[in-house]
């Protein structure tokens, strides 16, 4: 096992990012829960499926989980789980709002809203960080468009988070192939400087704090953030992570060292921009047949 920082116990210890790869929490609670009783799940490696490891998810190995997800409604009774066994745990919770044209089945914004803010209660503002992720311009999308919008979801969070994470589009290969025929552009760095200065605004007005992932020249800046973030996780923790880049992210992504579990391809959510999702994702029943996710003893 890969081993990254000492943990509380003398031992070591890395966090779990749960995943960039697929929504487990929406899609695939079942899973994780499950490997999460066994212990340990298997990872196996995207670019060399005859590859794999196992990933402990005991809290003795684990610094933290951090979750990525839209829809965190399958884990509100599992939660207690993590809860018990000492399972320190974040979420990064995307709400864009951009509409079925974008994201086909995507819960409507007001029932993200709503279980975004049940998360928030259940264990603290500091621990779900909303994510406008990513900016997405076309002819009706226009900055006035993602002002407005932003402006409005803002609102809606109001007071029940601390920090916002923006991006913008970036041209994988799977997003260029899914965003045919929707009239998309990339941002020009004059159009994410004038954005993020109204968001900027918006989001000081909600007391929340603006920060940007990999977007060019912000990296070094006040407004240069991390999705996965040492001193979030120090400050709600008291453990301390090596600051340093997780050199298995794009350049200009600042996130700190993980450990991905999941797997591509197996997310329901049709988002035309994913960059993680084919044209015919594994339905959440096929994929447990096939088990894309093998438990740790499967």
């Amino acid at each position: 096992m890969e081993s990254l920082t000492p943990s509380r116990a003398g031992s070591y210890s890395y966090v779990v990012s749960a995943s960039r790869r697929t929504d487990i929490p929406a899609f695939h609670a079942e899973w994780f829960f499950s490997c999460f009783r066994e212990g340990c799940c298997r990872v196996t490696n995207p670019f060399n499926r005859s590859q794999s490891r196992i990933v402990s998810l005991r809290p003795e190995s684990v610094v933290a989980i951090v979750f990525w997800t839209r829809n965190s409604r399958p884990f509100r009774k599992r939660l207690a789980m993590l809860d018990d066994e000492g399972m320190n745990y974040f979420f990064l919770y995307t709400l864009t709002g951009y509409g079925p044209g974008l994201e086909r089945q995507v819960p409507p914004l007001r029932e993200q809203v709503e279980e975004f803010l049940w998360l928030t209660g259940r264990i603290g503002l500091r621990r779900v960080v909303w994510r406008y992720d990513p900016v997405v311009l076309t002819e009706e999308m226009d900055l006035s468009y993602h002002y407005r919008n932003f402006r409005n979801i803002a609102g809606l969070l109001q007071g029940g988070t601390e920090r916002v994470v923006v991006s913008f589009l970036k041209p994988y290969r799977k997003t260029r192939v899914r965003m045919k025929g929707t009239g998309y552009r990339l941002a020009e760095e004059h159009e994410q400087s004038l954005l993020l200065q109204g968001f900027e605004s918006v989001a000081d007005a909600c007391g929340m704090r603006l920060q940007c992932c990999a977007v060019p020249g912000l990296q070094g800046s006040a407004l240069g953030g991390k999705c996965i973030d040492d001193r979030l996780i120090r400050e709600e923790t008291g453990i301390e992570l090596p600051s340093r880049k997780d050199p298995g992210q794009p350049p200009l992504c600042r996130c700190i060292r993980s450990i991905d579990i999941g797997s591509y391809n197996t997310c329901m959510h049709g988002c035309r921009y994913c960059y993680a999702t084919g044209d015919r994702p594994r339905l959440p029943e096929r994929a447990a047949g096939e088990r894309p996710f093998p438990s740790a003893l499967g």
